[in-house]
């Protein structure tokens, strides 16, 4: 069976070209969308590892490739196009150093050839000291010896240059006199007075620039410098959260008071101290003040800050990279998202609304966007296929999250979700709205549907009956018959009827089912569970057909 996810077929299950097992698979030669991009996984394998998949041409089943494939596809493929990067950039580095070499020798022709032409040359005259030189003036035979600049033109005396006969001439002198009458060797003087060496150096691109600019390849460092930037020059207050606490970032302390929370930042924290430690999460700031430290101006907005910031006061942000912080704008009476002005009762609700503006990690498998990712791997876990066990009862699940969810429900009574108030766990999301109405004394909480008259008391029920009542979003079709069901749960229980699988047997009859829960109704006519009673005899029966038939038969006229 297949239905349709970013513009692409799905087969539940599939058989994967890449790893042999039976999963959710995607077919490797047609159009995806991911992130805004329309990708082909067979084209992903040629462009990574130069592999062409064989039989593309044949039935959309026999050319698939499961989601744990393309997770690890995507990653080889990040891993190469890091790799060309950086190799692009040590390569343009060394061309620039090149041009730079040659740019230097090209000068220095330049300059050699002007001086043949009839430039004036300068040359370096040791000058002897006069007799009558003031004996105080600190002037000895060889150490106050001066050199002078001088021309071709000058009146001054020019020393000839020996020639290489009469340099032979001095092989019997002592080795001290021969120092001494050997010209010194003269440093090439330039126009602006700067030797080739000492300009060749300080044109050659320095080593701390070429790793800034290898760092620059790296998306991860462009992130880290412009979160420092909008924490280190504004007034945001960087923070983590647990559930529904706020908690400071430098430090850990738990408030419930987003004020008290600001003030303890600005009081006890430098902004110089912040360090980035969760590379792979966005970092969340709240902005309800973002102002320049640097000039005291009024900025009410993040981008606002960034043109401020680097057009202002010169500083490095990197507009091209992603967005690096998640913003709030967080008061104690009021959540209100800070992108789309939507409320929420909780800090946790607002929190996991941030999927819906951040889809930084996609599942492959249904779709749904996460901002980090440490929420992905959770979500990813609830699609992992298998056979994982409970321990105790020995009853087998599909999902490692599903059998963890067991143990600590049944098995070890563990509630799984935090009360924002006292801190308190509970079984379920129903039982901790309960517990706030009658621990804590909150006024219940209702969603109204905009399209009928229906109120419901979670949000999860609303969304479900929009979907299901006004939306009509039946998305699981029938390959045998076509029709449509609004859960996988329903369509699995319609297949029985094609199938005529009866896969659900009785352990005390051996009797056989199509349905577990036909099965369960079953097994409570071995343990007499009459939990369906007449209203108006008191009569109890096991079934719930059983007591229809008796209300036509018995009360005929409360039917």
């Amino acid at each position: 069976m297949s239905d349709k996810k970013g513009k692409g077929p799905v087969f539940d299950p599939g058989l994967c070209r890449c790893c042999g097992t039976m999963k959710k698979c995607r077919v490797l030669n047609v159009e995806y969308d991911y992130m805004g991009q329309t990708v082909v996984y067979a084209d992903m394998l040629m462009d990574c590892f130069g592999l062409l998949i064989s039989h593309l041409d044949g039935k959309p089943t026999e050319r698939l490739i499961c989601a744990t494939c393309v997770t690890r596809l995507r990653d080889a493929l990040t891993f190469r196009k890091q790799v060309l990067q950086c190799e692009e950039a040590f390569l343009q580095m060394k061309m620039y150093d090149a041009d730079w070499e040659d740019k230097t020798q090209e000068n220095h022709v330049q300059i050699e050839e002007a001086t043949v032409d009839g430039a004036p040359k300068l040359e370096l005259v040791k000058t002897e000291p006069s007799v009558e030189s003031d004996p105080g003036s600190g002037c000895e035979d060889d150490g106050g010896a001066d050199y002078e600049p001088v021309t071709e033109t000058s009146t001054t005396e020019v020393k000839p240059e020996r020639d290489l006969d009469e340099s032979n001439s001095n092989d019997d002198m002592p080795l001290n006199q021969l120092i001494k009458a050997s010209p010194r060797p003269r440093p090439e003087r330039r126009p602006n007075g700067v030797s080739s060496a000492h300009k060749e150096k300080k044109l050659k691109l320095p080593m701390s620039k070429v790793q800034q600019l290898m760092r620059e390849r790296d998306p991860s460092y462009m992130t880290e410098t412009n979160i420092l930037t909008i924490v280190e020059f504004s007034y945001v207050c960087p923070f983590k959260c647990r559930h529904n606490h706020l908690l400071c970032y430098y430090c850990g302390q738990n408030f419930m008071d987003p004020t008290e929370l600001r003030d303890h930042t600005g009081l006890y924290h430098h902004p110089k101290k912040f360090k980035v430690t969760e590379h792979k999460n966005m970092i969340k700031i709240d902005m309800t003040r973002i102002d320049c430290r640097l000039c005291n101006e009024s900025i009410d907005s993040l981008d606002e800050f960034k043109r401020h910031i680097t057009s202002v006061h010169d500083k490095k942000y990197y507009f091209n990279s992603k967005e690096s912080v998640l913003p709030f704008r967080l008061t104690k009476d009021e959540l209100k998202c800070a992108l789309c002005d939507i409320n929420f009762p909780y800090f946790h609700a607002l929190n996991k609304h941030m999927n819906e503006h951040f889809s930084n990690y996609v599942c492959e498998t249904c779709g749904l966007g996460f901002v980090d990712k440490g929420r992905f791997v959770m979500h990813q876990q609830r699609h992992e296929e298998g056979d994982f066990p409970c321990d105790t009862c020995g009853k087998i699940f599909k999902a490692q999250y599903n059998r963890d969810l067991h143990i600590d429900r049944v098995h070890k009574k563990k509630g799984r979700v935090y009360c924002p108030k006292c801190d308190i766990k509970l079984m379920s999301y129903p039982q901790k709205l309960k517990h706030l109405v009658e621990v804590h004394g909150e006024a219940p909480l209702s969603f109204p549907c905009n399209d009928c008259d229906r109120v419901f008391e979670t949000r999860r029920m609303l969304t479900i009956h929009r979907r299901k009542d006004h939306l009509k979003d039946y998305r699981y079709e029938c390959q045998c018959c076509g029709q449509k069901f609004f859960t996988r749960f329903a369509l699995n229980n319609h297949m029985p009827t094609h199938t005529r699988e009866r896969n659900f047997k009785c352990k005390v009859c051996e009797k056989s089912y199509p349905r577990l829960k036909t099965l369960k109704d079953h097994m409570r006519i071995h343990t007499n569970d009459r939990r369906y009673r007449c209203h108006i005899c008191g009569q109890a029966f096991i079934q719930n057909c059983s007591l229809k038939g008796h209300m036509k038969s018995q009360h005929p006229e409360y039917g």
